[in-house]
């Protein structure tokens, strides 16, 4: 009963990855575009057709384009391969190690669901050497994040689960799978964007979420 307990004091943290974590929109629009290129999907030229793609799952949004899902796959896949020279160049944003950190200090878990792989994200978080982090959930487990987040509740039961995003589609999954949702307002969305969203919580800085989780002092 006693651990029971505790497991309800604490919480599960989910946190997306490009955009919460990591400062990597110039280079996710880079590649991205180059991608849609090479593939020929004219529907794709700028960086605000990229950014406007989260308003939905990404994968949905491509989808609503016309494109099949082995077009899709395809783009995925030339993505991967502009990315990955630049992988070293991505930077986290400040304040994210210590609030890893500070929650698994506290007995909070966290892990990370993203549209990005696990591979890079996990490549990323040794190099940054972030601790703290139970498991990356990516493209490989599934494209829903949906999915996904039911995935993390189901192996941490007992306790309430946030949903970190910076995105309108990351905000209308976390909600979708019963997650409560947190606005990150220095994400690829901005703050203003963000709220069309509706997200329980808007934050402006990883520290916010340090008072919301921790110390409780949250207004």
């Amino acid at each position: 009963m006693g651990i029971e307990i505790e497991r309800e004091k604490t919480s599960l943290v989910l946190f997306d990855y490009d955009g919460v974590i990591a400062d990597s929109l110039d280079i996710h629009v880079r590649s991205f575009l180059a991608a849609f290129r090479d593939n020929g999907c004219t529907k794709v030229n700028t960086a605000r057709d990229i950014i406007d793609l989260y308003e939905d799952n990404v994968y949905r949004s491509m989808a609503a384009l016309g494109l099949s899902e082995e077009e899709i796959n395809r783009i995925l896949r030339s993505y991967k391969g502009y990315q990955a020279p630049f992988l070293d160049q991505i930077q986290p944003f400040p304040q994210i190690k210590a609030l890893f950190s500070d929650l698994a200090s506290a007995g909070h878990r966290a892990c990370v669901v993203t549209s990005n792989t696990a591979e890079v994200v996990s490549a990323a978080l040794r190099r940054w050497e972030i601790s703290g982090v139970d498991e990356v959930l990516g493209l490989e487990t599934a494209k829903s994040k949906i999915k996904k987040i039911h995935m993390a509740m189901h192996r941490h039961p007992n306790r309430k689960t946030y949903y970190v995003g910076d995105t309108k589609g990351d905000i209308y999954e976390g909600r979708q799978a019963g997650a409560v949702t947190v606005g990150a307002a220095w994400g690829w969305h901005g703050p203003d964007r963000l709220m069309e969203s509706r997200p329980d919580y808007l934050i402006h800085a990883p520290g916010e979420l340090i008072k919301l989780m921790i110390g409780g002092q949250f207004n």
